[in-house]
């Protein structure tokens, strides 16, 4: 069983008072007394009662995230640098992963309220005025990032608009008349919140307007491989394929490398993210990089402003670029 504070202070002869002052690094002790108080807590195995401590302060100095998976390598980067920043300000952080299912997401959602964190973080797969008043309902701080809900809930990310916008520019720059863009995550249904996909479409749809003269095929299939291989041998203008993640392009780059297809010289490919497995890959894929540790570290640091009472922007938008290497 767990030792208390009153029996550290019954061993060591003094008040309980004064333990408390030495175990919760308060003011009003001689540095001796905190040092032999400390001492022997340590030897008897003392922890702090948790909850107890909570209620006192009102905060249990823990943060959740709730997101739909982290199998896209993006998405655990982003991770690791909210939980890195989150520790470096002193909260801990649970992590909930919702499998893209809007029932389990507010599950998790509840299920981190029951468990008083200070504040969450939210990619969500909910939208909608019933949802936000739901969100607005819990009194809770909360970040979002990737797919916006509403202005009311501070977000994190980068402009998809103008990150799709100038890949297609750049595309265009390089001679390729034909785009063959891929994007799976708008074949899901509607009600799901798909901001950032649809975010880039818009991006893509505006640029291939402006400049008028470039083919576009349009790829939402799960199956985004099959569907592909019907495009390339359609016609025989200089193709591009323009993924809105790496993990496509990666999956797109080893098809082709099986069909003896070359990047670049039989077609082009470029990706979305920059993230770090792409250190392995041959030839090195032309991609969109934003700054994955920049954004965890906003996120946290706008929830613990929530948290402290603070009010802060609702956007925070961070600038991309294009990180040029074989593919294209």
């Amino acid at each position: 069983m767990n030792v208390t504070s009153k029996e550290i202070a019954i061993i060591c002869g003094i008040s309980r008072g004064t333990v408390d002052r030495a175990l919760n690094n308060r003011p009003g002790i001689k540095p001796e007394t905190k040092e032999k108080i400390l001492k022997k807590a340590k030897e008897l195995g003392y922890r702090p009662h948790f909850l107890a401590r909570s209620l006192v302060k009102g905060s249990t100095m823990t943060l959740g995230i709730v997101i739909f998976d982290i199998n896209n390598r993006i998405l655990a980067q982003i991770i690791n640098s909210i939980e890195t920043r989150a520790r470096e300000r002193g909260y801990f952080v649970y992590l909930t992963l919702t499998n893209k299912e809007s029932e389990m997401e507010i599950d998790c959602i509840n299920h981190l309220v029951d468990r008083k964190v200070d504040g969450i973080v939210l990619m969500s797969v909910n939208k909608g005025e019933q949802f936000n008043k739901y969100l607005s309902s819990l009194k809770t701080p909360i970040v979002t990032f990737g797919n916006r809900i509403s202005e009311q809930f501070p977000f994190v990310w980068i402009n998809d608009q103008k990150a799709i916008k100038e890949a297609v520019y750049y595309i265009y720059s390089k001679g390729y008349k034909e785009i063959i863009y891929v994007c799976p995550p708008l074949s899901l249904p509607k009600k799901e919140n798909l901001y950032s996909p649809e975010q880039r479409f818009i991006g893509f749809k505006e640029a291939c307007k402006e400049i008028k003269s470039i083919k576009t095929t349009i790829i939402k299939d799960k199956n985004y491989i099959q569907a592909l291989a019907g495009c390339l041998t359609r016609s025989n203008s200089k193709k591009v394929i323009l993924c809105t993640s790496d993990k496509y392009a990666v999956n797109i780059l080893n098809f082709l490398k099986d069909k003896s297809i070359n990047v670049p010289n039989d077609v082009g490919i470029m990706g979305f993210d920059n993230i770090d497995t792409l250190n392995y890959i041959t030839p090195g894929l032309t991609t969109i990089a934003y700054p994955q540790e920049k954004i965890g570290v906003r996120i946290v640091d706008s929830l613990i402003e929530q948290i402290e009472g603070k009010q802060i922007p609702s956007t925070f938008l961070y600038d991309h670029k294009i990180v040029e290497r074989e593919s294209v």
